[in-house]
């Protein structure tokens, strides 16, 4: 964790003490010269060496680049992700975006949830600067946080973070994470 900013390493402390991580988490093979990985930020990869990829509290899924499970790998995703941004209107998010001077064919997504939702970076600034936008599924509504992916994780297990579109029963009194099987 050396290399992770005082924020992000008490965030990960922070969620590891609440929610501990596998006694050997099996970190994705990443091959960043893939055309189709995006650029990933630094603490995100230390959220996923801790825990690697897998569900947080049965709802929360977290992805990786490299993940054996194409549906949590971070590059299939965001190319899924894009497509769709793509052809929607959603005036509302793209204004939102623009804000950030950011598309949203241009968001990198690095989790989702069952119901659908989709959990993105907005890449703008320093990677390690890049907020979320959680997105309702069916775009029909969206809320940005300006912390790192295990920020992000780390406000919704504690519920300091709590999207109006997310269920009353998340996250539960004692958050668990459940690695990926497939992996």
């Amino acid at each position: 964790m050396a290399d992770l900013n005082h924020a992000d390493a008490g965030d990960l402390l922070g969620l590891t003490s609440l929610c501990p991580p596998p006694a050997e988490p099996r970190e994705p093979l990443c091959d960043p010269s893939r055309p189709e990985t995006p650029m990933i930020p630094g603490s995100h990869h230390d959220l996923v060496r801790a825990y690697g990829t897998g569900c947080f509290d049965e709802f929360l899924w977290i992805f990786a680049a490299g993940a054996d499970n194409v549906n949590l790998e971070i590059g299939a995703a965001t190319s899924a992700t894009r497509s769709i941004l793509k052809g929607k209107a959603a005036p509302d998010l793209r204004e939102a975006l623009a804000r950030h001077r950011a598309a949203p064919e241009e968001l990198v997504q690095w989790g989702a949830t069952d119901n659908g939702d989709s959990l993105l970076w907005i890449p703008d600034g320093d990677p390690a600067d890049w907020p979320t936008v959680v997105v309702q599924a069916g775009q029909l509504d969206f809320t940005i946080s300006s912390r790192s992916s295990t920020g992000v994780v780390l406000d919704l297990m504690t519920g300091e973070f709590h999207p109006r579109f997310f269920p009353d029963d998340f996250p539960s009194g004692h958050p668990e994470f459940s690695p990926n099987p497939y992996a």
